[in-house]
């Protein structure tokens, strides 16, 4: 019965809500994504773990989405507000 409860409470989770693991990031970002946004999520999400990793910020007490997101921020520090958008809305949030 316990089994049961944990297969159906973790088959809700969306894989981008999951907390970052260095040994999986590829794998769990490819399943929360789709064909078209993998790509920008796993250079986003790597951005994002570099630049916590640089400033002592533990990237594993954050979601895949969180890193995304971060990734999009820093993005914007290199590019114009206008690109970041246009990324944005081509590949969307998820």
């Amino acid at each position: 019965m316990l089994l049961v409860a944990l297969t159906v409470l973790s088959c809700g989770t969306k894989p981008l809500d999951k907390k970052y693991r260095s040994q999986t990031m590829w794998y769990d970002i490819r399943v929360g994504s789709s064909t078209k946004n993998d790509s920008i999520n796993h250079e986003l999400c790597r951005m994002a773990v570099a630049e916590n990793t640089a400033h002592g910020v533990k990237s594993e007490e954050l979601t895949y989405q969180e890193l995304i997101d971060h990734g999009y921020e820093l993005l914007g520090k290199t590019h114009t507000e206008a690109y970041v958008d246009s990324l944005r809305e081509l590949y969307g949030k998820r």
